[in-house]
């Protein structure tokens, strides 16, 4: 009689473990596929990680560490900025990037260190497909399953979308990966996922953005990591790329490229992507300092970047300039809507990479300087591989704590 019972706890344990499995899975898809259109909302980043984070927070909650706490606090303050100020559309989207920034973080964190998903195997399962799906885009069409994403859109001179919206979001997420594996030690494959994403970035997004991020990651590590089997490596890599370069001729990377090698300082007053790309930044931090870095809010910005274009217009290509609520820059944007606050997000990766690699320095500034440097640019605030990356990086200072102390016994 009593050993039913025994058998029924049994496999609800069983039912419950693999609930949570799916659960904890299924959120990483939405975190490693942010663009997978599950029900339209108009907007190209989708918010079903962040929904599904909401549901598990309220499992997963019981005390927040320090970095949860920072990231209530500035999720707090957007709260407040958002009450007091306008209700539009911007302004939601706008508060939607603090939510995903505090509740995908969070529960990243706990999934990886529930240890019910094998991150590793993820993280190469994410790369196949990203990388197989915009193969595909470059043999058979742009086309090729951009029913899946939200107003998938390119250009003939641009590269494929991948499972992103432009090739430029392409471009971003192929970059992330890359920072994911750079981080890992001893997965397979390495290098091969590595030459994947590259390959991504450079051949089939395309995208100018993606590529200025590889420059700059190339250089940091290069300055950072200086010796002789880095510069020989170094060497190597500038000999080949002006190849690969070559191939790209007709593409609009390849016309970019070329204006940077006649006047590298002209690419901002020539093109007009980059150049609506660098006033946002420039236009965001101004606006910052120009109020005290006191939060502006979410209505104030095409208010003050209007009144800015009359006295700019000489630089800034005013016809191209995008005047469509957002700013197109993570950091710049929050610190233009929240000030000073705005400040927490890069503190934090500072933290957290101090932490970890403080036997290591040189990996300290690699990482912090990269990271910190390429989300001024056009990547969301609350972009889910952002914020998966503070509960990568909290999981990572976990890790180790937890090998120092076995390590004392």
């Amino acid at each position: 009689m009593q050993s039913k019972p025994c058998c029924l706890h049994a496999k609800t344990n069983d039912s419950d473990f693999l609930f949570r499995k799916a659960l904890y899975f299924l959120f990483l898809v939405f975190v490693f596929f942010p663009y997978l259109q599950v029900i339209p909302t108009g907007t190209d980043i989708q918010p079903n990680a962040l929904l599904l984070g909401v549901g598990l927070f309220f499992f997963l909650a019981k005390k927040l560490s320090f970095i949860e706490v920072l990231l209530g606090l500035l999720l707090f303050i957007s709260l407040l900025v958002f009450v007091i100020g306008d209700f539009n559309f911007t302004a939601v989207r706008s508060l939607a990037n603090y939510f995903s920034l505090f509740f995908i973080a969070f529960v990243s964190f706990r999934v990886l260190r529930s240890g019910l998903v094998d991150i590793k195997k993820f993280i190469i399962f994410a790369i196949i497909v990203w990388f197989l799906v915009s193969l595909a885009q470059q043999l058979i069409g742009k086309g090729f399953l951009t029913f899946l994403v939200s107003a998938a859109r390119s250009t003939e001179d641009r590269g494929v979308t991948g499972l992103a919206a432009e090739p430029t979001f392409l471009g971003i997420v192929f970059v992330f990966f890359i920072l994911f594996l750079l981080h890992i030690e001893n997965i397979k494959y390495k290098n091969i996922l590595i030459s994947l994403c590259v390959v991504g970035v450079v051949f089939l997004a395309k995208s100018s953005m993606a590529f200025l991020f590889l420059i700059i990651m190339i250089f940091l590590y290069f300055i950072t990591q200086a010796k002789p089997k880095t510069v020989s490596l170094g060497l190597v890599v500038a000999a080949i790329v002006p190849f690969f370069i070559l191939q790209l001729e007709g593409s609009r990377l390849y016309k970019l490229l070329a204006i940077i090698k006649e006047d590298p300082l002209s690419i901002i007053l020539v093109d007009a992507s980059v150049n609506d790309r660098f006033f946002h930044v420039f236009f965001s931090i101004k606006g910052a300092f120009d109020n005290y870095l006191i939060p502006n809010g979410y209505s104030s910005w095409l208010p003050y970047v209007s009144l800015e274009l009359k006295d700019y217009q000489d630089v800034v290509i005013v016809e191209w300039f995008s005047l469509g609520g957002r700013i197109m820059s993570g950091y710049g944007g929050a610190l233009f809507e929240l000030g000073f606050f705005a400040l927490i997000p890069p503190f934090i990766v500072f933290y957290l990479l101090f932490r970890i690699y403080s036997d290591n320095l040189r990996l300290f500034f690699f990482y912090s300087l990269f990271v910190n440097t390429i989300m001024f640019s056009a990547i969301p605030i609350g972009f889910q591989l952002y914020a998966f990356y503070i509960g990568f990086l909290s999981y990572l200072l976990r890790l180790k704590m937890r090998a120092q102390k076995c390590s004392r016994i």
